[in-house]
């Protein structure tokens, strides 16, 4: 046999060849996906939803900014530690919130090409740089230094120095966590538990806010005993203050106060010290990043593949399963059994599926708060309205994406002998079903912490329920079929819906909303509620006429479509 000779080592100018090549070959992608269909729409919906998410920055990086400036006006710069400690929470919140930005491809095949550890993990990181999360974080930082900066103007060294290693370590510290977050998210139990402790966490925090928060307490014996709470809360942080010293923002803050007192070399070990758990973060990213080079794949199906004792015989499934009804040449009973069966597997699909219960669970728990808060200052007849499309912004995602948990499995449907149209009539059930559960969880909230809504308004708010759905669902097929959108539940960094129809989603909820609260408007202006179910009944019949014949197109949109379908769902 041949020797194999030793290969040159690898230089810096094919790490720069790979750079520049993966570098033209993502705006190369971004080039050929606006030559798609709906890809200029979705650039369109990017460009205006931009705007939003950029006064959503606004407010915490000004915020930030403005406090640093109060405290550091003060000499106080010890409470500085308060905003930096915020700021890395809203970090992680808005990691879970927003996700981690999606990439035109996933990086992690680029295993397979020639691409050495160190040029996978700086490709990898830059990757995540740009997520909406460090975005805030970073800004937030950076209006930090700038209020420190303002105020004691000696210090803008110090405070840049400082907090640029804070911006960096919080950088880190979220792409470790989120790292290592996809690969516990690998397993459906680990799912599952993820989204368990996730909703305890934000029921805590909700919980947390309305106790110790003295504004949003109602009459002046609740106002004291928030206050006496915050105080407690207040003493417990400053006998932590010791510890938390020695983490990050506490380390950041110590270190402009050494520059501020002229202790240059304190000021070096602080940002030293801030540095070093930036360092370690990487390195439990780069340990991660490792694992997956190495050619870790976690997935459900490779944990069936490697668990022998998952497999089970299937050859007799159809004659053993329990509840499967009989086959039936009827086409009506042909038609409920396909409903039937695409129901039962879309309830099987949402009990495994932990993002999208956590996406139904916090809209409702927000509501519940919410009304708890303003239950002494709405009347319920605005309360229960308002806290019902509010809910519905949980659901009306979820429509326009009906098949993007399906993935390759879109090809049974296509070989099956069963029309798409009973498909997208369970899927849509099961969405219906969602919402009506929703409602009337916010109905018994509502009575509970304030009082029942009439039986004409509950009834009218119903009608505007079925009104709000019937079109929300026939725009919704439309999309799905149009412009799918696959779904992964294992990855952290997946969104419902593309960009075009998570603004058409948002777009036709106000608009549904606006014709609500108008007829509303008009029967309060004439003290003339007797007019509300009337109204409303009329667009409920219109909403459902208008989603059953969306429902008579479907078919024939599938075919038309089916090419599009396999080629988004079934790629790897």
């Amino acid at each position: 046999m041949a020797e194999v000779k030793d290969q040159p080592p690898w230089t810096t100018a094919q790490s720069q060849a790979q750079f520049t090549a993966i570098t033209r070959l993502r705006w190369r992608m971004l080039r050929n996906g606006l030559r798609r269909k709906g890809g200029v729409g979705d650039l369109l919906a990017t460009l205006v939803l931009i705007p939003i998410f950029a006064a959503v920055v606004i407010f915490p990086t000004v915020g930030s900014g403005a406090a640093a400036f109060y405290f550091a006006s003060k000499g106080d710069f010890g409470k500085i530690a308060i905003i930096l400690w915020a700021i890395f929470a809203l970090c992680q919140l808005a990691s879970i919130q927003l996700g981690q930005p999606g990439t035109t491809f996933d990086p992690t095949q680029l295993i397979r090409f020639p691409v050495n550890f160190a040029g996978y993990a700086a490709i990898r990181t830059f990757f995540g740089l740009l997520s909406p999360a460090n975005a805030i974080s970073t800004l937030a930082s950076f209006t930090v230094a700038v209020g420190i900066t303002v105020a004691r103007p000696g210090l803008w060294v110090y405070a840049f120095t400082a907090l640029a290693a804070f911006a960096v370590t919080n950088i880190f510290f979220t792409r470790m966590v989120f790292a290592w977050v996809d690969r516990w998210l690998s397993t459906r139990r680990a799912r599952e538990i993820f989204t368990g402790v996730l909703v305890i966490g934000s029921l805590g925090f909700q919980y947390l806010n309305f106790t110790f928060n003295p504004g949003l307490q109602r009459g002046h014996q609740s106002h004291a005993r928030a206050a006496a709470r915050l105080a407690t809360a207040t003493d417990f942080y400053h006998r932590a203050e010791p510890v938390l010293a020695l983490l990050p923002p506490g380390l950041t803050v110590n270190a402009v106060i050494a520059g501020n007192t002229g202790r240059i070399g304190l000021f070096a070990a602080e940002v030293l010290g801030t540095l070093l758990f930036a360092s370690l973060f990487f390195a439990i990213f780069a340990m991660r990043l490792y694992k997956e080079f190495r050619g870790e794949n976690f997935s459900d199906v490779a944990n069936a593949v490697a668990n022998p004792t998952a497999k089970k015989a299937t050859g007799t499934l159809a004659a053993t399963a329990p509840g499967l009804p009989e086959p039936s040449s009827a086409p009506h009973s042909a038609a409920s059994q396909t409903i039937a069966a695409v129901f039962q597997k879309e309830f099987i699909t949402l009990r495994r599926n932990t993002g999208i219960f956590y996406s139904l669970v916090a809209p409702l728990v927000m509501v519940v708060l919410f009304a708890n808060m303003r239950a002494a200052r709405a009347p319920v007849y605005i309360l229960f309205p308002s806290a019902v499309a509010y809910t519905l912004m949980g659901i009306a995602p979820l429509c326009y994406n009906s098949l993007g948990l399906e993935a390759a499995g879109i090809q049974f449907f296509f070989l099956a002998p069963v029309r798409m149209r009973n498909v997208f009539v369970a899927k849509n059930l099961m969405n219906a079903g969602l919402a009506f559960i929703e409602i009337v969880a916010v109905f018994i909230a509502i009575s509970y912490v304030s009082h029942a809504p009439s039986p004409m308004m509950t009834l009218s708010v119903l009608l505007w329920a079925v009104f709000t759905m019937s079109v929300t669902l026939a725009v919704g097929n439309w999309r799905s079929v149009t412009a799918p959108k696959k779904i992964d539940p294992a990855r952290t960094a997946n969104k419902q819906a593309s960009p075009l129809s998570a603004l058409l989603s948002i777009g036709l909820l106000l608009v549904c909303a606006g014709a609500g609260a108008s007829v509303m408007l008009l029967a309060n202006y004439f003290s003339a509620p007797w007019i509300l179910p009337p109204s409303m009944l009329v667009l409920a019949l219109g909403g459902v006429s208008v989603y059953v014949k969306s429902l008579g197109t479907l078919d024939q949109l599938l075919a038309d479509n089916r090419d599009t379908l396999s080629e988004v769902l079934c790629k790897a």
